[in-house]
């Protein structure tokens, strides 16, 4: 995988643990240094890691192509902006959901 892409909190991604898991989720934080990168894993081989938050290597990850966000999909990662006291991404997802609504309506 080794790839060099920046990733930005919220960003779905795909890729593998250290010890080679297949995992799928989200951006949850970017550490310091960038190498490493927080995610909330929505699915994995290994269903221990399904629902956790884990440190990954960013070189072992890989961006899931833009998918159209759904209302649910929304409504947990602003959860997730809302336990993280980070109100930027909470304003982004928030806008994001009030425009799908919308869009919808």
């Amino acid at each position: 995988m080794g790839n060099k892409t920046q990733f930005h909190v919220g960003d779905w991604v795909q890729g593998e643990t250290w010890d080679k898991q297949r995992i799928y989720g989200y951006v949850v934080k970017i550490e310091n240094p960038e190498d490493i990168t927080k995610v909330y894993i929505v699915d994995s081989v290994n269903e221990e890691l399904t629902g956790r938050m884990i440190r990954v290597l960013t070189k072992s990850l890989q961006p899931v192509l833009e998918q159209e966000p759904v209302e649910a999909s929304l409504e947990q990662l602003i959860d997730m902006a809302l336990l993280t006291k980070d109100e930027e991404w909470f304003a982004q997802l928030s806008a994001e959901l009030r425009k799908l609504k919308k869009q919808y309506s």
